[in-house]
C-alpha cells in the first residue's frame, strides 16, 4: 500500500531540488565532480548551506569570551554529526530529480546502503540534535548577552535547519532508499 504523506514528503523533495538556482548548479557542477548516472551526491544547496555554518561558527569562534567558547563547544557538537549526515543522509537526495523523471536505474540501488544506514541510525542522529540544539541555546544566549543579533539570527537559523532535517531532509532520504528498492531494476 502507497503511503501518501510518504509520497507527498518525496515529491515536495523533488521539487525543492529540482528548482535549484542556476547558479547553485554552476557551482555545483564546479565543487562537485560527475558521480556518473547515479547522481549520489549531496545537492549543493545542502553542501552549501552545512560549508555556511561552519563558517560562522569559525568566526564566531574568534570572538573570544564567552560567545567564543559557546561558538567553539556548538561547532563541535555540528561537525561529527555533518560529517555523518554528509555519508548517508544527504547524498541520497541527489537522486531526486531523476527519481521524479522516473528514471530508477539499477546504478541507484548504491544507494541502499546509506538509507538503510540512516533508518538504523535516525535514533542516534535525532539524539545528536538534542546535543546540538543544548549547544545552539548556550550560544544564543551568549550571543544575546553579548548584542550580536547576527548571532542571535544564526542561532534561531540552526535550529530551522534541524527541525527541517527531521521534518523533510531525513525522512526524503529514506524514502529515497525505499522507492529505489521498489522500482530499479536489479543488476
Amino acid at each position: 500500500m502507497t503511503n501518501p504523506v510518504a509520497l507527498s514528503t518525496l515529491a515536495i523533495a523533488a521539487a525543492l531540488l529540482t528548482t535549484m538556482p542556476a547558479a547553485a548548479q554552476t557551482e555545483h557542477s564546479q565543487h562537485h565532480p560527475d558521480k556518473g548516472a547515479t547522481g549520489m551526491q549531496t545537492p549543493a544547496s545542502l553542501a552549501a548551506e552545512h560549508r555556511e555554518l561552519h563558517e560562522v561558527l569559525a568566526r564566531a569562534s574568534k570572538e573570544g569570551g564567552e560567545l567564543g567558547s559557546a561558538a567553539e563547544e556548538l561547532e563541535r557538537a555540528l561537525a561529527p554529526h555533518f560529517r555523518r549526515e554528509e555519508q548517508i543522509a544527504t547524498p541520497p537526495l541527489g537522486l531526486l530529480p531523476e527519481l521524479a523523471r522516473g528514471n530508477a536505474t539499477a546504478e541507484m540501488r548504491a544507494v541502499l546502503p546509506m538509507t538503510d544506514a540512516l533508518e538504523r541510525e535516525l535514533p542516534q542522529m535525532l539524539k545528536e540534535h538534542e546535543g546540538i540544539r543544548t549547544a545552539a541555546a548556550k550560544f544564543r544566549a551568549a550571543a544575546e548577552k553579548a548584542g550580536r543579533a547576527d548571532y542571535v539570527r544564526f542561532s534561531d537559523g540552526l535550529a530551522a535547519h534541524a527541525r527541517q532535517e527531521e521534518e523533510i531532509l531525513y525522512p526524503a532520504a529514506i524514502l529515497v532508499g525505499r522507492y529505489v528498492k521498489r522500482t530499479s531494476p536489479q543488476e
